[in-house]
């Protein structure tokens, strides 16, 4: 017996129905460039970057590196390009690799300043309890004078009138840590070179304190406050650099 049309045309209809689902595992995969995809494999048969489609081998040249030394990965790891969604933008960055655990990073935007947190971290984290701190807290750059808005957010956050007054930003200079740190000081730089009693703290939670390494960087139309504590570090935050897409379907390096 030959199959009635009205079952053709319904199987038909569900056919292009079940066509048209979309596929949630692709939806990062549709967000990369289309250019990048030309080739259907990468040079070294590597794996892309899941949002912009950067094969994950060379993806190294687009960091805008902001000099000083990589820092060296811990004990069994490697330093490997991660990405992250950073509004509009992707964030691109370096990141341990331990075994099969890769540290990467999560965005919340905020009233005023954004936070970049931990969704995974790859080494000496097998509970997964470093989920959720805060590394990276962002906020805006004036064109004008890029540390304004910092020295702002910084002595908005403390309540002595003298000690606000009292706060400087001045280059953190540390030799391990990237070339434009930027550390907010109550003494002017040759106070601070001078020897002291022990490691000292001024200027709030955005200042200075030299038992963690905290710093600024301002780079990207952005001021970026960096809290990474004393351990060893998980992102190298010289490698920060955000990605946009352009009309054309490539994405480069955000003014």
């Amino acid at each position: 017996m030959k199959p009635s049309l009205a079952i053709i045309g319904f199987a038909t209809l569900l056919l292009s129905a079940c066509s048209n689902q979309p596929d949630a595992q692709a939806s990062d995969r549709a967000d990369g460039d289309d250019a990048q995809r030309a080739e259907t494999t990468c040079p070294d048969d590597g794996d892309r970057l899941p949002i912009t489609g950067i094969c994950a081998g060379r993806a190294v040249v687009y960091l805008n590196a902001a000099g000083g030394d990589l820092p060296e990965a811990p004990e069994g790891c490697e330093w490997v390009v991660q990405e992250t969604r950073f509004n509009e933008d992707v964030l691109l960055y370096r990141a341990t690799q331990c075994g099969e655990k890769t540290t990467r990073l999560t965005f919340a935007d905020g009233a005023g300043i954004a936070d970049l947190s931990y969704d995974t971290a790859a080494y000496g984290d097998a509970e997964n309890a470093l989920k959720g701190e805060v590394l990276v807290r962002v906020t805006g750059a004036d064109e004008s004078n890029k540390t304004a808005n910092l020295l702002r957010v910084a002595r908005g956050s403390i309540n002595g009138a003298a000690e606000r007054s009292a706060c400087k930003v001045r280059n953190a200079r540390i030799d391990f840590w990237p070339d434009d740190a930027l550390v907010i000081d109550s003494l002017s730089p040759r106070e601070a070179a001078e020897p002291s009693d022990g490691p000292r703290t001024a200027c709030g939670p955005f200042g200075l304190d030299e038992n963690s390494s905290t710093f600024w960087r301002v780079f990207q139309g952005h001021s970026w406050f960096f809290r990474l504590g004393q351990d060893v570090w998980q992102v190298d935050p010289g490698s920060f650099t955000l990605m946009r897409k352009g009309e054309d379907g490539k994405w480069r390096q955000a003014d």
